[in-house]
């Protein structure tokens, strides 16, 4: 059985706007389906949609089920009690995700938080020194750590229960292009099954099983991710085929020969 089955999702939100058209993917256990688009072509609203997290007044019809459970309508308390322990979330921007104000360890301790509990005493170090941070530095302010070492603790903060399902929405978003390729392996290895959503055909290369292609909402194509880079069908995923492949610098996965 698939560990993510998701079948007619179909997202409104209030304003009319359809953000979603009757939407099938499945993610299977260990595996990493990357779901490839335009800004504006769903991605992000399927993350939220599988998160419990969509806006006030948006509809949503057809159903996502979890190692068969159905979360589309589900109770607002059996999602919260999902995320963390069932689902991890890594957000875009490193950045956003970390209060200014606190010590990046605070952002680190919410993980166990989240789930009623506290985390032991050498817990959060740990969490720290497998992503590779020092784990002293967490009683700095996120102001004092760079783009990639704060997308390692979202990271770490994602994963530290061992969730089956791991969403990251543009990880690397923030980075530059060598953090980047490190984030992106980090990721990889510590996620059970990854939804991992990006706009960059090159960048999911060398870390997909799967790819899905969304334009406007609906998927225009889907399969295995060396079938659907070095054979794309669609015009569409030809057009961000050729994007990526201008754009690949050499160690790129999308720039290998």
């Amino acid at each position: 059985m698939s560990l993510v089955e998701i079948d007619d999702l179909t997202v409104t939100y209030r304003s009319g706007q359809t953000a979603l058209h009757r939407l099938r993917l499945t993610v299977e256990p260990g595996a990493t389906l990357a779901v490839v688009g335009e800004s504006g072509s769903g991605k992000s609203t399927l993350a939220l949609a599988v998160l419990g997290l969509l806006p006030p007044g948006a509809e949503v019809g057809g159903s996502i089920r979890l190692d068969g459970e159905e979360l589309v309508g589900a109770s607002p308390r059996r999602i919260r009690r999902l995320r963390g322990r069932t689902i991890g979330y890594v957000p875009q921007d490193p950045f956003a995700a970390f209060d200014p104000m606190r010590p990046v360890r605070d952002h680190l301790v919410q993980a166990w938080r989240a789930t009623g509990t506290r985390p032991a005493a050498h817990a959060v170090a740990e969490a720290l020194t497998q992503v590779g941070l020092e784990p002293a530095r967490a009683r700095q302010r996120p102001h004092q750590w760079s783009g990639g070492m704060l997308q390692r603790a979202t990271i770490a903060a994602a994963t530290v229960h061992g969730p089956p399902l791991t969403i990251a929405d543009e990880p690397t978003s923030a980075l530059d292009t060598d953090n980047r390729d490190a984030v992106l392996s980090l990721l990889r290895r510590r996620s059970h099954a990854l939804l991992l959503i990006s706009h960059d055909l090159g960048l999911v290369a060398g870390v997909a099983d799967h790819v899905a292609v969304l334009r406007a909402g609906r998927l225009v194509e889907t399969g295995p991710a060396g079938t659907v880079l070095t054979g794309p069908r669609h015009p569409f995923t030809r057009d961000l085929a050729a994007a990526a492949g201008r754009c690949a610098r050499p160690s790129d996965p999308a720039g290998r020969r």
